[in-house]
């Protein structure tokens, strides 16, 4: 029975003794634990608040609720954990696809409503994002004026930031303030899906029921229907509107482009400045699940963001890196490969002695193990060995290597994974294409010349192995992985589960289907890790 002194709404949960609610609350996710916080002020005082990272942005509710934990004694050291969220908002067509869509008798900024919401707003509103389907906004919808009111408050508080640079500054005071602060996230890719956003920052959380805006698209991406704004990114006042990329900017237009990154480019900076007041040692730059991320030409030659993602790389102790690049159209240009080929981003990565996990993702387009930009048969010098990227033997304590969407060689790679120490305990191979070998024989290889499956279990490397970006039916930022299959494969009596080269290569030796028909892998989605289920393949002529 409980006692007469319960407080409302508590229950038996009172009760219980605090070492079995703290397992509890252990067992709970991040979101649920702020929902049950939410609960009453009880539960408020007894629940972990668990804030082990903040987000920064060009906004004033995320600047106020950082500086908040940064000045909270009890919370400022629990921070492990940075994010810049360089999801800025638009302030009109961003493509000249978006004006495309629009009907030619209007303008991107006709007026559609009695408060001037302009045009470019509604068709954005109800694009759902890169790649998406059309959102059809509820019944709930606040309405076009009510948005363009709240989304004109946004634009102009995002203006102030910027001109003042009160995020740059609040983030280096989190620098400071954070004493165990060890990672520093960058991503363009917050906002997710309409309704389902990667992260819930303060700023998103404060939006009103019913608020419909268009998602954020800051750094170029990669689609068809995208401009291929493929541009060097050290300006060269020589080159002209004749060169590879068709382009011809101005000094001031050039430095307009390269702001589209304006949040790697500071954060790098401000890293190096203060690099007396942290000890950084994860760096994490997204955008791959927005078929984007830092502009690859950055490893052409030389500049500011390449020296002082090297200072960063070179600091004793620094161990993680993700790095997702946006490639453009990276295999087409006049050499093939030149951010690989000019030897920069390996010695980048050669700097980074203690490094314990890797993991690099392009928006190279990899296909059912083809490289279809470039016709593989016909252009072979368009294939580069790894080694001119990723230094083989160079860490001898690494734990996790990654890469996805790259063009590879099964012998190739298969050398690489040999030289891998002893220590790796996880490895992604994702959306590779193959330029010689296939899916097939490289899990073939990995069983018969890695000595993993002969390694206590505790010691085997977990294999990732996504093998399809569902986009064709599914919204972008699905995929489905082979992992249980290639496990059971590689350290069980399990089947290979591709097919093997002769049954499925077609004219010009261009891949069919790699899968077999019938096999089940795994669905998710890079919006919610949380999310997974049961995914049959199927052929390409049924898709």
């Amino acid at each position: 029975m409980v006692s007469s002194n319960s407080k409302p709404g508590m229950g038996l949960f009172q009760l219980l003794p605090p070492e079995l609610r703290n397992y509890a609350f252990s067992c709970l996710g991040r979101n649920a634990l702020t929902s049950l916080r939410a609960t009453c002020s009880t539960l408020e005082r007894i629940v972990p608040s668990n804030i082990d990272r903040v987000f920064i942005s060009a906004n004033s509710r995320n600047i106020q609720v950082f500086r908040a934990i940064a000045d909270s004694e009890k919370h400022r050291h629990n921070v492990t954990e940075i994010i810049w969220d360089d999801a800025r908002l638009s302030e009109g067509p961003e493509y000249p696809v978006e004006s495309d869509l629009i009907d030619y008798d209007y303008e991107a900024y006709d007026p559609v409503t009695t408060n001037g919401c302009p045009r470019w707003f509604t068709m954005r509103c109800v694009d759902g994002g890169v790649g998406f389907e059309k959102h059809c906004p509820p019944e709930t919808s606040m309405g076009l004026e009510e948005s363009w009111d709240y989304y004109k408050a946004l634009l102009e508080d995002q203006r102030g930031i910027m001109q003042s640079n009160a995020d740059i500054e609040t983030f280096k005071y989190g620098l400071q303030r954070f004493t165990h602060l060890k990672r520093v996230t960058i991503t363009p890719s917050t906002h997710g899906r309409i309704g389902q956003p990667m992260f819930r920052t303060p700023m998103i959380r404060s939006f009103p029921p019913g608020f419909d805006y268009p998602l954020p698209r800051p750094w170029p991406y990669f689609a068809l229907d995208s401009p291929n704004e493929d541009v060097p990114w050290v300006f060269d006042e020589n080159r002209t509107n004749t060169d590879d990329d068709g382009l011809n900017m101005s000094a001031s237009e050039h430095e307009e482009y390269r702001c589209k990154w304006r949040g790697f480019r500071v954060v790098m900076r401000a890293l190096v400045e203060c690099e007396r007041d942290h000890h950084v040692t994860e760096l994490i730059i997204g955008g791959r699940e927005m078929m984007t991320g830092v502009n690859c030409h950055v490893f052409d030659q030389r500049c500011q963001e390449y020296d002082d993602l090297v200072s960063l790389l070179r600091r004793p102790g620094f161990r993680r890196l993700d790095l997702d690049l946006n490639t453009f159209f990276l295999e087409r240009d006049s050499v093939g490969w030149k951010s690989y080929r000019s030897g920069l981003l390996h010695e980048a990565l050669t700097q980074a002695k203690d490094l314990r996990h890797l993991s690099l993702r392009t928006t190279t387009a990899t296909d059912e193990g083809d490289c279809w930009l470039i016709g593989l048969g016909k252009d072979p010098e368009k294939v580069f060995p790894l080694e001119i990227i990723l230094p083989f033997g160079q860490w001898s304590n690494l734990q996790h290597f990654g890469i996805s969407n790259m063009l590879v060689t099964q012998s190739d790679l298969i050398s690489l994974l040999v030289a891998l120490p002893q220590s790796l305990r996880s490895t992604e191979l994702s959306h590779l294409g193959f330029a010689g070998g296939s899916w097939w024989g490289l899990l073939n290889e990995m069983r018969a010349k890695l000595d993993w499956r002969m390694r206590l279990m505790e010691e085997r490397p977990i294999v990732h192995m996504a093998v399809a970006t569902l986009d064709e039916t599914c919204e972008l930022g699905f995929y489905a992985d082979l992992d249980d299959a290639v496990e059971s494969f590689l350290y069980g009596s399990g089947m290979n589960p591709f097919r093997e080269p002769s049954d499925w290569l077609g004219m010009e030796a261009k891949c069919v289907d790699s899968i077999p028909r019938g096999t089940v892998g795994i669905q998710r989605d890079f919006f919610d890790p949380c999310f997974s289920a049961p995914y049959e393949f199927i052929s390409t002529s049924e898709r």
